[in-house]
Order: C-alpha cells, then sequence, then structure tokens
C-alpha cells in the first residue's frame, strides 16, 4: 500500500521537475531568438548611410537641361507659362497665379527646385534655382562647375565673397551664391531683371 502510494506521488514530482526544465529551456531559446532578431534591428538604426554626390558635370547638365535651345532649360524670359508647363520635364510641384515650381531629386537624394515667377500677363520674368547637395565639396564641385558654364555664355563677371554675378547684353542679371547654412548644403541661381532678383 505504502508504494502504490509513494509511486504516483513521485511520478508526480518527476513530471513537475520535467516540465519546469522543459519551459525553462523554452523561454532560454526564446529569448536567445529574440536577441538574434532585435540585433540586426539595432545596427541598422545606429549606422546611417552616407550619402554620395553626383559627378558635378552630369548634375550641372540635369539643371541647365536643353538651355542651347533658349535661355534655360529651353525656356527664354518672356515665355509664356503655357509653354514652361509644356516644355519642363521636372515634376511641377507648386502652381500659382505669380509662379510655377517644378523639382527633381538624384538617385543620389540630391534635390533641384526650379520656380518660374511670372508678371501680370502670366510671362516670365524671372527664375530662380535652389540646388540642395549633400556635402560642402559638392557644393564647391557645382558652383565652379557653373562659374565656368556661366562665364563662357555671359560677361562681367563680378565675384564677392560666395556670390559671383554676371549681366547678359540684354541686361539680364544672373546670380549665383553658396547659401549652404550648418550641415545644410545649397546653391541658389537667380536670373531675371536686377528690380526682379535679390542680388
Amino acid at each position: 500500500m505504502n508504494y502504490s502510494y509513494k509511486h504516483p506521488f513521485c511520478l508526480f514530482l518527476w513530471l513537475t521537475v520535467a516540465a519546469g526544465f522543459v519551459v525553462s529551456c523554452q523561454t532560454e531559446n526564446e529569448q536567445s531568438t529574440a536577441q538574434q532578431t532585435t540585433i540586426p534591428e539595432t545596427a541598422k538604426t545606429t549606422t546611417s548611410p552616407t550619402l554620395m554626390s553626383s559627378n558635378q558635370s552630369e548634375l550641372l547638365k540635369t539643371i541647365v537641361g536643353g538651355a542651347g535651345n533658349g535661355f534655360f532649360r529651353g525656356i527664354n524670359l518672356g515665355d509664356p507659362v503655357s509653354k514652361i508647363k509644356a516644355t519642363e520635364t521636372f515634376e511641377l510641384f507648386e502652381d500659382s497665379t505669380d509662379h510655377v515650381g517644378f523639382t527633381h531629386e538624384t538617385e543620389n537624394l540630391e534635390a533641384i527646385d526650379v520656380l518660374y515667377y511670372l508678371d501680370k500677363n502670366q510671362t516670365l520674368k524671372s527664375i530662380r534655382v535652389d540646388t540642395y547637395l549633400n556635402s560642402a565639396p559638392a557644393v564647391r564641385g557645382l558652383q565652379d562647375q557653373f562659374e565656368t558654364y556661366l562665364s563662357g555664355r555671359f560677361k562681367n563677371e563680378k565675384k564677392n565673397g560666395e556670390k559671383t554675378t554676371w549681366k547678359s547684353p540684354n541686361n539680364v542679371h544672373i546670380t549665383l551664391q553658396n547659401v549652404s547654412k550648418g550641415k545644410d548644403y545649397g546653391l541658389r541661381l537667380e536670373m531675371g531683371a536686377r528690380a526682379i532678383v535679390n542680388l
């Protein structure tokens, strides 16, 4: 009688210990698996990708577009807004009564915004181009490319610090300026009459 009483108790005790051991092993296994899955995610968030800069001469070609067929990107000052919209290949992002804006993003996550300012007759009076780059050397490289290009097209170059100006024979003023601040790197190109462009 004593033997049959102790045997189920021993069996119960043994099963309880075994079940505890299995649960403990399973918990450790789940923790190990969870750690393995979170380590790569943590590594991904702590390392930021290095943004490359575009080839500066190729970027210049992208910005000026079909300038051979017009003053800038195949468009001339005085063109109607309808021609600007039909000619411009960048993506339209602003459309108002006094300007239309187009944007383009490079494969290196650099951005080009082109704003065409209109007069009361809805014809082009001035152009502003903001180029957002990934580094100070990229700004300097593109600025050098622009200065060479613009000096080949226009005369009377004047340099004042980070700003260079030109004047076309038909009295159009062109200004190129490094507008970088802190870790925001960029260039601004403005074209139009002196009263329109902020020189």
